[in-house]
């Protein structure tokens, strides 16, 4: 199985660009992953966050693969405990798909248009997280996942 992250925008906070390194990195040992950053368009000409939306739509769309399964993160959808999604993500895999594909909006949120290309639309919470955090803490979460599928203590994972 192979697991991509697509997200908008380049990660500009140092220590949550170490974090997310560190944790796909970690990833790595377990699946194949990769994380694609596209455009972001705050601060573009487009003058309402529903124009930037639909743009940064645009630009995941075209890094989308054709046969994936896609999972959108929005603030509204399926909440997970910890060992609930590692036994959703075995589901997955067990199911015999090959790619799994998170994505994650700009600043301004995910346009409705990917929600509805999605299999599913995952919530990390119901507080509120920047993008860029959320992209920390959805791969500390696959990674748990990955760990509580070998049955690797976590700790032990970390080595």
């Amino acid at each position: 199985m192979k697991i991509q992250f697509i997200w908008v925008g380049k990660t500009k906070s140092a220590p949550i660009k170490s974090l997310t390194a560190d944790y796909l990195e970690r990833i790595q040992r377990y699946v194949s992953c990769e994380a694609r950053e596209v455009r972001d368009f705050s601060g573009s000409r487009f003058q309402r966050p529903a124009e930037q939306i639909e743009a940064e739509s645009s630009e995941i769309i075209r890094h989308l693969p054709k046969a994936g399964y896609i999972v959108a993160l929005e603030e509204i959808g399926t909440q997970y405990s910890s060992v609930g999604f590692a036994r959703w993500l075995e589901t997955v895999q067990d199911s015999g798909v090959r790619e799994i594909v998170f994505v994650i909006g700009g600043p301004e949120g995910l346009s409705r248009n990917i929600s509805d290309r999605a299999r599913m639309v995952l919530s990390l919470g119901k507080m509120t997280w920047t993008h860029e955090m959320c992209r920390a803490l959805l791969l500390e979460q696959v990674y748990r996942a990955l760990c509580i599928m070998r049955n690797v203590p976590y700790h032990k994972g970390d080595k």
